[in-house]
């Protein structure tokens, strides 16, 4: 199981290289959360210009990304910034590589050990440019309203409702009266936060920012000046919005006042600060 992080701006997280007998060795990573027990994980993988990996690649889990940015081929599929990739586990795949080197935001519901069975994968692979997918606009659930939200479906797991989707949230957006209810979900919710800005309880975060929230954990309210564009995922079952009969406080100033695990815990007190826009 992993811990609650709500949140924290994955810049302040160092780059590790990967070494050993695992998925992409070469390639540098940050862990954005793990499960100590199964080794499933959130990172962001960075692989350098000219990088390369032929052979046998199949790997035992269940391999989500999306390309933050730069170029990712694999064997004659090449997936550039925006893009968004799904490998079932035990994917055949020969050559995997990069020209101009790539970000990419990157999930695996296991361990990402070699796989060197015989057995197939169970599941079609996805391939997405999300940059020729229209914005869905027909969310209609009346407390999320004044966040003018839209959707770009990924994924969606027709036997567990598990679904991953870029949500966009329109600027000028604040609950009405600066107050408004929490909401929680029976399963979990992951977020990364591609652009703009997101303020809520814990602070504003920017682009980079990270959360993994447990089931049954309420949050909100939120608003933003600017807009933003996160992707989100929700683990471990179908998504519901269930909401608090009471209404908490909103503001833009709230302070960053993370939520953090043990060895995170430092960074609430070295809080990110981005770069000057003026």
């Amino acid at each position: 199981m992993r811990p609650h992080i709500e949140f924290i701006q994955a810049q302040l997280l160092p780059w590790q290289r990967i070494q050993g007998d695992v998925a992409r060795p070469g390639a540098e990573y940050k862990f954005l959360s793990r499960d100590s027990e199964t080794g499933a994980c959130s990172t962001i993988l960075r692989y350098p210009p000219g990088w390369r990996r032929q052979g046998d690649n199949r790997i035992s889990a269940d391999e989500e990304f999306y390309v933050l940015d730069g170029d990712l081929w694999i064997d004659d599929v090449c997936y550039q910034h925006d893009h968004y990739g799904y490998l079932p586990a035990r994917t055949p795949y020969d050559d995997i590589r990069t020209d101009r080197g790539a970000i990419v935001l990157t999930f695996f519901d296991r361990e990402p050990s070699p796989y060197r069975g015989g057995e197939a994968p169970g599941r079609a692979t996805i391939h997405i440019n999300a940059l020729d997918m229209p914005w869905d606009m027909s969310l209609n659930d009346p407390k999320l309203a004044h966040l003018g939200i839209s959707r770009k479906d990924l994924r969606m797991d027709p036997a567990t409702g598990e679904r991953t989707f870029l949500s966009m949230v329109l600027p000028h957006s604040e609950p009405p009266g600066r107050e408004g209810p929490q909401e929680s979900h029976p399963v979990v919710e992951e977020a990364y936060l591609i652009s703009g800005s997101l303020t809520g309880p814990q602070g504003t975060m920017e682009p980079g920012a990270y959360f993994w929230r447990p089931p049954g954990i309420p949050h909100g309210p939120f608003g933003t000046r600017w807009g933003c564009v996160n992707l989100i995922r929700f683990v471990g079952g179908q998504h519901v919005n269930e909401w608090s009969t009471e209404n908490a406080p909103f503001t833009f100033d709230a302070p960053y006042d993370p939520i953090l695990p043990e060895e995170l815990a430092a960074f609430a007190r070295v809080p990110w600060i981005a770069p000057p826009r003026y």
